[in-house]
């Protein structure tokens, strides 16, 4: 069979035009096309929300796109975890992630959702140490006032979280195994109320997260009583560690990365790493986050992440199996044995 020209430059033509409408009809292509909501597992005023809106602001004009907080907090962010695993997965509902995510099915088995299955890692964020802390007039400065008074007056010290299940509640339960005391824990929701309980005097101590105590510290109206690592925080350099102190095995950092939803496109899920590594290589972003008591991590890729969860999930499983935690049952603590609710 012949063609004449006409109908072989017509052939060429509908060839040349159908990839290229397959790729205008792409969503991945194209993305991102309008906002972007990334959602908070705690209230605002926290260290969470700090770090979200920090990257919220850098990887809005990095994408082109306005990123906007949602916050829904509860069961240690977990909440706010399932309501994105039940969004629609085209990027453009996005979670900021937390150890307390990795360890839900251990302490929330009521929530009908699995972190490690309903939703996708993009990247790692950042790191950050924890600090104990007391009001400025407590009489504690360092960890053995803290168990001379536990064991003068067991159960009366009384000990902040930022909700059940969270790591500043798991170190505060850690605590008491290691030290052998009995201390009250008092939940609350959100680091933000917590803290301003221990300025108050209304609680004891509080193993915060550094980035949400730091300007209370330097204010003056907490007192550092030793970073929750093995290393000294540049931000506290005369702060010794719990590992300086004598109990090592509490020296636990915290890290936060970015979800999107299972089944969001590969495509998406590249760009949003592609985005957040870009911003965590600037100079800028490197600075805003040592000013705020925070750990740049190197960019890394989505998989890279996804190995961490999976470490995560597995180390904090058995940490939670051994030293016996409970379940929570509607909303209440669970302690391991020797806390109290």
């Amino acid at each position: 069979m012949q063609f004449c020209a006409r109908e072989l430059g017509a052939i060429a033509l509908s060839i040349g035009i159908i990839p290229s409408c397959a790729a205008a009809t792409d969503p991945a292509s194209a993305y991102p096309d309008r906002q972007i909501t990334l959602v908070i597992g705690f209230p605002p005023g926290g260290g969470a929300d700090a770090l979200g809106r920090l990257f919220a602001r850098h990887m809005a004009t990095e994408l082109g796109r306005n990123i906007v907080m949602d916050y829904r907090p509860g069961a240690a962010g977990n909440l706010g975890a399932k309501s994105v695993a039940r969004s629609n997965p085209d990027g453009y509902t996005l979670y900021l992630a937390g150890r307390p995510n990795t360890i839900h099915k251990a302490m929330y088995p009521q929530l009908e959702y699995d972190f490690s299955q309903d939703l996708v890692p993009v990247g790692l964020v950042a790191t950050m140490p924890y600090v104990m802390v007391v009001g400025k007039d407590a009489p504690i400065s360092s960890i053995q006032d803290v168990i001379a008074l536990a064991r003068a007056y067991p159960g009366a010290p009384t000990c902040a979280s930022a909700g059940v299940g969270t790591s500043d509640h798991l170190l505060c339960a850690m605590f008491q195994q290691e030290t052998g005391t009995d201390i009250a824990h008092i939940p609350y929701r959100g680091s933000a109320p917590a803290l301003a309980d221990v300025m108050g005097g209304r609680v004891d101590m509080f193993f915060a997260p550094l980035p949400a105590a730091l300007p209370h510290i330097v204010a003056g109206k907490l007192r550092a009583v030793a970073v929750i690592s093995r290393v000294r925080a540049s931000a506290l350099p005369h702060t010794p560690t719990i590992a300086e102190s004598g109990y090592p095995a509490l020296a636990l950092d915290a890290w936060y990365g970015l979800m999107a939803p299972a089944g969001t496109p590969s495509e998406v899920v590249g760009r949003l790493n592609r985005s957040l590594a870009s911003v965590l290589g600037t100079q800028e972003m490197q600075d805003a986050l040592t000013q705020l008591a925070y750990i740049p991590p190197p960019p890394d890729t989505s998989e890279a992440f996804g190995a961490l969860i999976a470490q995560e999930t597995e180390r904090w499983t058995e940490i939670l199996r051994r030293r016996n935690f409970l379940p929570t049952h509607d909303g209440k603590a669970a302690d391991a044995p020797g806390a109290k609710p």
